[in-house]
């Protein structure tokens, strides 16, 4: 199976032409994405005849990327609303998965990295329950302007969340963005985070530009060590290639996709 993220396509708001496009570059696993899926399939009913519609084109479907503003500070109410309406929209797709992320520095303010920390933990601890109560794993994605770029505050974050409960919680990890944001240490920080990776978007990146996601070969990104940084933490989560704000991602959907494939294999990840 090869999954591809669908904020590689997401300029295209015709989600019929955008799931063709996925299915014709070779891919057959969707990622889904907030823009154009979550403003277009408004009802479960709406929601469960695109699943099967999907399933008829040989496309399964498989996380959901929710794109929830996270503002815990002075915003949680509205924070907490975005998530639940983002974990419905989850759940009656069966998606399995939520990808969310901690602040934007900017949304920090002055507040010390405890008192983010303190904050944000007691935030995702209600989402991860309401990602419990519905099936879905509940997966944090890092970027070079999050604190959870951090090494040592992610695994606090994910660890604080997670304390004393059973809850389905790890780390996404981006090579685009870890490349940006630990251009030196991308690589060991796969050893320091371990099995709390528990999906993958896979991709090259220019370790400079933020949120460039390239096809394979046209970066800076050194893949087969990474796969085999992987491979010594016995990576066995999930994988998706992700090609957010490519240029010519239709291009380097068709130049990505064997490989993609190829790196499944090599890590055992037989069910995508």
């Amino acid at each position: 199976m090869a999954r591809i993220n669908g904020v590689s396509f997401c300029d295209n708001p015709d989600i019929e032409s955008f799931c063709r496009t996925v299915v014709d570059t070779g891919f057959d696993s969707l990622e889904v994405s907030r823009p154009p899926f979550f403003e277009k399939l408004k009802t479960r009913n709406v929601r469960q005849r695109f699943a099967a519609w999907t399933t008829e084109l040989g496309l399964s479907l498989y996380g959901f990327d929710c794109w929830v503003d996270v503002l815990p500070y002075d915003r949680l109410d509205e924070t907490i609303a975005g998530f639940e309406a983002a974990i419905a929209f989850a759940a009656d797709l069966e998606l399995g998965m939520l990808i969310s992320h901690d602040p934007w520095a900017h949304d920090n303010g002055d507040r010390s990295t405890s008192e983010c920390l303190q904050a944000n933990i007691e935030l995702f601890r209600r989402v991860a329950a309401m990602c419990h109560e519905n099936s879905l794993r509940l997966v944090l994605e890092p970027h070079p302007d999050t604190l959870s770029m951090d090494n040592n505050w992610a695994i606090d974050f994910v660890d604080g969340i997670t304390d004393g409960n059973d809850y389905d919680v790890g780390i996404l990890y981006d090579l685009c963005h870890y490349g940006v944001g630990q251009p030196d240490n991308y690589l060991k920080s796969i050893g320091i985070l371990g099995d709390r990776i528990r999906h993958m978007h896979y991709c090259d990146g220019d370790k400079e530009t933020y949120a460039l996601h390239l096809p394979f070969g046209d970066g800076a990104i050194d893949l087969e060590a990474a796969v085999e940084a992987l491979l010594d933490i016995s990576y066995a989560g999930s994988l998706t290639n992700d090609l957010y704000s490519n240029p010519m991602p239709k291009d380097s959907a068709r130049r990505n996709v064997e490989h993609v494939r190829e790196v499944e294999t090599k890590l055992g990840l037989t069910d995508g």
